[in-house]
């Protein structure tokens, strides 16, 4: 367990200055050019501190910190600045997830930890809406392109909400071309194809450019650093969309609490007040069930799929699900005074 958890580097100070304050669900109002500039002064204002670096294990130069303490720390951020919460969300899974490879004896994926070590950013191309919920989009396909690198057809892999970013993930499936990793026994006459799971970089000290990491049949995942960037990821992110639901629950419940009611109750005393609270509830408590127990790695042979898999994506669906309840119940909180005194 880290000494120094992610969440005691945010100090009150750092939070104020902050500038990522507006809803993860858009860019806002100052348009997307200003809304980028806004998050890369804050990620570097988070660099500064060392909370980029807090997955990464203390030989790296990072806190080696838990799940569980990454969940928090981005709890508490985005609590303050949601879209920088978000920003940084790859970064922190990627790292994470790399960590908990390197500590198998899986040194495949150590230079994750060297290039964030030395400042690299890294991102996840999957920055559309709803794509964030697998490694690979249906309909993200790529192609082989030589003996060890991949074409990528879909250009929109390359979309992320991280700013200024130097190495970004992008994931597809094979077509038109026999898989790296054919089954054992007869050909099928429609063989399966592979998930590919590379890092496409840029700038000058990005060499070489472009990392293969993962090639496999497409399906569950099979090895620790796919398994946990699983687990890291949903579990970060879906921390980021909680606490933006909170953030936006506490707003309407202080501006409702200081308006006059005109029927003699309190302003509160409502049911879309404890109804939006009772789910809030709900969303941490899931989102504990999957960041308390997850080990940094216990051994060589963690549990890869299974009910721990299916219990990641239960947890992501219910928190996205709870978020936009409570958004309706916010509404509903806000409007309440206003219609009270027609």
């Amino acid at each position: 367990m880290a000494a120094i958890r992610p969440r005691d580097l945010l100090s009150n100070s750092l939070l104020q200055r902050l500038g990522g304050t507006q809803d993860i669900s858009g860019p806002g109002p100052g348009g997307a050019a200003e809304v980028a500039g806004t998050l890369a002064r804050d990620i570097a204002k988070l660099a500064d501190v060392g909370y980029l670096k807090a997955a990464l294990p203390p030989e790296f130069g990072g806190l080696g910190c838990t799940l569980r303490q990454a969940a928090c720390g981005q709890r508490r951020l985005a609590r303050r600045a949601p879209l920088t919460a978000m920003a940084v969300s790859a970064h922190l899974y990627w790292t994470g997830a790399a960590a908990d490879a390197y500590r198998t004896g899986d040194n495949s994926v150590r230079w994750i930890l060297l290039e964030a070590a030395r400042g690299a950013l890294f991102a996840a191309g999957h920055g559309a809406p709803g794509n964030d919920l697998h490694l690979a989009s249906p309909r993200s396909r790529c192609e082989l392109a030589g003996e060890s690198g991949y074409r990528f057809r879909n250009t929109s892999v390359l979309s992320s909400p991280t700013p200024t970013w130097d190495w970004v993930a992008v994931h597809a499936v094979t077509v038109d071309s026999p898989p790296a990793h054919p089954p054992a026994g007869p050909s099928p006459a429609h063989p399966s194809p592979d998930a590919v799971l590379a890092f496409a970089g840029r700038g000058s000290r990005c060499t070489p450019a472009f990392r293969v990491v993962r090639v496999q049949p497409a399906g569950s995942p099979a090895d620790v650093f796919t398994t946990s960037a699983l687990a890291w990821g949903h579990s970060l992110n879906a921390s980021v969309e909680y606490s933006a639901a909170r953030r936006g629950f506490n707003h309407a419940v202080e501006a409702a609490s200081v308006q006059p009611s005109l029927d003699g109750t309190h302003p509160l005393d409502r049911w879309p007040v404890a109804e939006a609270g009772l789910r809030l509830d709900a969303m941490k408590a899931k989102i504990a069930e999957i960041t308390h127990p997850w080990p940094l790695v216990r051994g060589q042979e963690p549990d890869l799929g299974g009910q721990r898999l299916i219990s990641i994506f239960t947890m992501r669906h219910e928190v996205a699900e709870g978020a936009r309840q409570v958004l309706d119940l916010t509404a509903q909180i806000a409007s309440a005074p206003a219609i009270a005194a027609l």
